[in-house]
């Protein structure tokens, strides 16, 4: 769980030494040096208590016990906990004459940005704390300037038909739709974008929850389609997995054939929960853009857009967070053959990673063949 590189972890501490070791002169991401300790985690908690507030991902805040070493152990709290700020004040200290409360203020108000994602992919962070108005240091949250340029043409050209849509048939200016299409994205502005919120009978105080629903859902529909062949490569590599038949170990063989089978369910669940979606969502969009008469029923997907994003970040997140941790635990083997015990650790670690309390019968519904 603490390896960087996942859409599930934003290790600030790994990232805030790699910058002062390549002598950066700005590395700071918060206000207050102690946070940089920190490591932001998207976790599954077991006992659902994020389903209080309509999610099962929690945000863990870890503070390793050794800086150096993150594995050694560490104290965590979760965002939602009523004595986070107890906690935090032992963790990181929040008082003292050198702190300004001002600069704690907004530090917290970062960290409950964190909280409202689904996911901690570096495109969404930046996003997100360029809305709420703070400036995070970019070399954070690195995303190529192609990249980003990529993704938000891509959300944009979702945006476009919408408001055309709602502009009626007259004629208008395209400033007008670039307008339009600016403040849906930015989230804010009520006035500006009533035009659209009358158009599609949105109420007027979910309108702006609305929107950002439906930047995360296109934000993920695109990133599904970079990381699909990745988890096609994970789903080919368990349908594949061949387990020894010692006949003296006969039970630990059944026992990786459970863990097998069961990390093979686990991924064909999530797989379903994503394409689902997507497929809803092409089904809609598409029908909506070329039939303006079937723009109800997209409305309708609209009005569930801040509910169907969480669902397809939960999903798509871990599915990220498995392939990130699969690549790393297999890529130094041959052919990715693991020996008998290293196996059984990464199904394990699979499963952990896969986990999901609302697990339902409708995997077979997900299109990868596992052979």
């Amino acid at each position: 769980m603490l390896e960087a590189g996942s859409s599930r972890v934003f290790n600030c501490i790994e990232r805030h030494r790699k910058l002062r070791a390549e002598g950066m002169v700005d590395v700071s991401f918060f206000k207050h040096e102690p946070l940089h300790n920190l490591v932001i985690i998207k976790e599954a908690h077991p006992d659902s208590r994020g389903l209080m507030r309509g999610r099962d991902l929690l945000t863990k805040l870890y503070l390793p016990y050794n800086q150096n070493d993150v594995y050694e152990g560490g104290r965590s709290v979760f965002l939602h906990d009523p004595k986070l700020l107890t906690v935090l004040n032992e963790l990181v200290g929040l008082q003292g004459r050198k702190l300004s409360k001002e600069d704690i203020r907004n530090d917290l108000k970062m960290l409950q940005v964190f909280d409202g994602l689904p996911s901690l992919d570096a495109f969404l962070l930046r996003d997100a704390l360029d809305l709420e108005g703070f400036n995070p240091n970019p070399l954070y949250l690195e995303v190529s300037d192609v990249e980003r340029a990529a993704i938000y043409e891509y959300i944009r050209q979702k945006f476009e038909p919408l408001v055309r849509a709602a502009l009626g048939s007259g004629s208008f200016a395209s400033s007008k739709v670039t307008y339009l299409v600016d403040k849906m994205w930015e989230a804010k502005d009520l006035d500006a974008l009533a035009p659209l919120i009358e158009a599609c009978r949105f109420p007027k105080e979910e309108a702006l929850s609305v929107f950002i629903g439906w930047k995360g859902i296109n934000f993920y529909t695109y990133e599904y389609d970079r990381i699909k062949g990745r988890i096609e490569g994970l789903a080919e590599w368990l349908g594949r997995i061949k387990i020894p038949r010692f006949v003296s170990l006969t039970t630990d063989t059944e026992h990786v054939a459970f863990l097998k089978d069961n990390a093979i369910e686990r991924l064909k669940h999530h797989v379903a929960a994503v394409e689902d979606i997507v497929r809803e969502y092409d089904r809609l969009y598409e029908r909506f853009v070329v039939d303006r008469e079937a723009v109800t029923d997209f409305i309708d997907f609209l009005h569930r857009s801040r509910e169907v994003y969480w669902r397809l970040g939960e999903a798509l997140s871990a599915l990220n967070h498995a392939t990130h941790c699969w690549d790393l635990s297999t890529g130094n083997f041959l052919g990715r053959r693991l020996p008998f015990e290293h196996l059984e650790y990464v199904l394990n670690c699979l499963l952990r990673i896969l986990a999901d309390e609302r697990r339902s019968n409708h995997a077979g519904s997900a299109n990868f063949v596992f052979v």
